[in-house]
């Protein structure tokens, strides 16, 4: 956790690169949304008292509070950290409880790519080519290794959004945007987890080791239309497996069948094939083990990073990816963090 045994949860907010004071001394509450996998997004709550001007008519504030305007949300004292950037797309006001509100929504850079509908054919292209081209259509620089199996790939009354979403959920790729990059390639290993514990940091904690839906091996089958060849492949193990015992390891032991085929997405060739069984049993064995956490507010917790948790039995003890990480201030709760985990292995 930070250093600083309480962070401060109102924010420095910063409009178009410059620090809006006016709206950090209004704020009443923020949510920020981030996914591992997807767009994020915010909401700021701010007062918005009716103030009377000297021809006696009222005057509310924030009239310059406009769509498009970058906002970015930094907290922390000595060193703010950034944990959202995103344009304004939508302001909404409220009465009839105490004072008057304003509600500013916010969208990361992703919401661009969701704004319009394509018909298009990406030609003998693999996903980092795809990936890339679609970045540089909207100026962002991309942070891409998926997959350089080459295919066709057609785009049908898609956003770029849904359609890039649709190409990498085949390969089990995260898409998000990470420090004002868009980012598609493998989650790494954090080299500074952030330690949290049941008995301090972390208020509130529900982990839960499942072994439904989870599978000895995935099976995909095809079709090479090249060369009129069907096509199929099988994973049965993660490419770096883990310490701990996983689902397949206690389907083994219980002798429980867990040979699963999956349909889709349909493979058209060996390559596509190979990458699609490895995929889809990583997507299922990282769920394993999985969780809810709500802690004190830590500002450099966020989606892909890692956790040590401890205070909890040894058959949940260790280390977990943030997949869903969701910052939350109000006056009345003061500020958390709310966290979802999960891991392949355990000690179960």
């Amino acid at each position: 956790m930070s250093e600083e045994a309480f962070v401060s949860g109102r924010p420095i907010i910063r409009v178009d690169g410059e620090e809006d004071s006016d709206m950090t001394q209004a704020l009443t509450a923020f949510v920020v949304n981030s996914p591992l996998n997807g767009m994020a997004h915010a909401e700021l709550t701010l007062s918005n008292w009716v103030q009377t001007g000297e021809s006696g008519d009222p005057g509310y504030g924030f009239q310059d509070t406009g769509f498009g305007k970058v906002v970015e949300i930094m907290l922390g004292e000595e060193q703010p950290v950034t944990i959202f950037s995103g344009a304004i797309t939508a302001l909404e006001e409220r009465y009839g409880e105490g004072a008057p509100q304003l509600i500013v929504l916010l969208q990361d850079a992703l919401h661009l790519l969701a704004r319009k509908r394509n018909n298009r054919v990406f030609e003998e292209q693999s996903p980092d080519d795809i990936v890339h081209a679609i970045a540089a259509e909207f100026g962002l620089s991309a942070d891409v290794n998926v997959s350089t199996v080459i295919a066709t790939h057609h785009q049908v009354n898609e956003s770029d959004l849904a359609f890039l979403l649709r190409i990498l959920g085949g390969y089990d790729m995260a898409l998000r945007i990470d420090d004002g990059t868009l980012r598609a390639r493998p989650e790494q290993a954090d080299p500074e987890p952030l330690e949290l514990s049941a008995q301090d940091s972390a208020l509130q904690v529900r982990l839960i080791a499942d072994v439904n839906h989870q599978a000895k091996t995935i099976q995909v089958k095809g079709f090479n239309p090249d060369n009129n060849e069907s096509v199929s492949e099988q994973a049965d193990g993660l490419e770096q497996p883990p310490a701990g015992i996983t689902a397949a390891d206690v389907l083994d032991e219980l002798s429980w069948p867990g040979e699963d085929i999956v349909p889709q997405p349909f493979p058209r060739s060996q390559g596509e094939a190979e990458a699609f069984a490895k995929a889809h049993f990583h997507r299922q064995a990282k769920r394993f083990i999985s969780g809810d956490i709500r802690c004190i507010g830590e500002p450099a917790m966020k989606s892909g990073r890692e956790i040590s948790l401890q205070g909890v039995s040894p058959r949940f003890r260790g280390t977990y990816q943030v997949v869903h990480c969701v910052h939350r201030f109000d006056t009345a709760t003061g500020y958390e963090t709310h966290l979802k985990i999960n891991r392949p292995d355990g000690q179960t």
